[in-house]
């Protein structure tokens, strides 16, 4: 079988790749992954669903085509997770190394090609509690809050505080491999509330 991938792959396949592996961790946090063909199945309608949705780039369409194909003819001898790991691992640390404010963005759009909703709300709806579904997940960000809390570099030099409706149980480990400290704030009407901290180094 031949190998792909044996080149550095592209931002947006890396960036595909580590929303898949984050959705098969929470999966298996909640207990909806138990077995290798559990996960198998999870990440043939984790793609399926990418692939109707059109939630990457057009330039990974061939990449989750692939990834399809390989998972049809080999059932979960394909090993898929461990295909997409290798595939994110060979641009590991890269996310590490990026802005507060890219890696925040990442950590959005990632709870968006996992069905989350996402609102950026004005000072008032702010104000007023906002709140689009008491079930939904959904991740509500102050915008005004949002831009003075990021400095012209990127980085976060404000407490940033959002809010959160729906099942959050796999948050905090997305939140944590984006590299972000957060403190649980008082649940205010409905929401559960997240405040990002600042980096303090030592």
């Amino acid at each position: 079988m031949t190998v792909l991938y044996q080149k550095n792959p592209s931002p947006e396949l890396a960036h595909m790749c580590w929303c898949l592996l984050v959705a098969v961790k929470m999966a298996r946090r909640t207990g909806k992954i138990a077995s290798d063909l559990q996960e198998h199945l999870f990440i043939m309608q984790w793609l399926a669903n990418t692939q109707k949705r059109h939630l990457f780039p057009k330039i990974v369409a061939n990449d989750i085509v692939w990834f399809i194909a390989q998972g049809k003819k080999y059932g979960y001898g394909a090993k898929l997770y461990n295909k997409v790991e290798y595939i994110y691992r060979s641009r590991s640390g890269a996310l590490a190394e990026k802005s507060a404010l890219f890696r925040f963005t990442y950590l959005v759009e990632t709870l968006k090609t996992m069905g989350w909703l996402d609102y950026l709300l004005s000072p008032q709806e702010w104000k007023n509690y906002r709140k689009a579904s008491s079930t939904a997940s959904a991740i509500y960000t102050p915008k005004a809050l949002l831009h003075a809390s990021f400095d012209e570099s990127g980085e976060l030099v404000k407490p940033l505080p959002l809010r959160f409706t729906g099942d959050i149980s796999g948050l905090p480990r997305l939140i944590d491999e984006c590299g972000f400290a957060v403190r649980l704030l008082p649940e205010e009407k409905g929401f559960t509330v997240l405040e990002f901290m600042p980096r303090t180094d030592s």
